[in-house]
């Protein structure tokens, strides 16, 4: 299940992640509170809620199982992205400073999953003797 969704869609699902949000034709000001984009909230509420993302309960936006589904897809794609950098970063360093090779080695390891913090630290410990 791929969705694209906007910055400000992806937002307010995050949002009701937390709780159900005030529709913003009944409360404004939680709207303003909560940083959404009002210029584009009510589209994103159309859109999310034709998508099965949210639904409408009388004056209150709730998430759906779906939404939350694409929710965690998205945030699932952001830390993934954030890993590939570490890795890539740590790989810059390593060219840059081989003395730090075990360190940087364990850091992989970490990252990709195959170590815990534990092993990996117990690594970084046994080259460091």
């Amino acid at each position: 299940m791929h969705s694209v969704l906007s910055p400000s869609q992806l937002q307010l699902l995050r949002h009701l992640m937390l709780a159900e949000v005030p529709h913003p034709d009944a409360d404004p000001v939680s709207v303003a509170v909560r940083d959404l984009e009002e210029a584009s909230l009510p589209g994103d509420v159309q859109t999310l809620s034709w998508m099965g993302l949210l639904e409408v309960r009388a004056e209150r936006l709730a998430i759906t199982p779906r939404g939350r589904a694409v929710h965690f897809e998205a945030e699932c794609a952001v830390l993934s992205t954030r890993l590939a950098e570490v890795t890539a970063f740590a790989d810059d360093l390593q060219r840059r400073t081989p003395s730090l090779s075990a360190e940087l080695h364990a850091l992989r390891q970490l990252v990709s999953g195959a170590w815990s913090v534990t092993e990996a630290m117990a690594y970084v410990e046994r080259w460091a003797h």
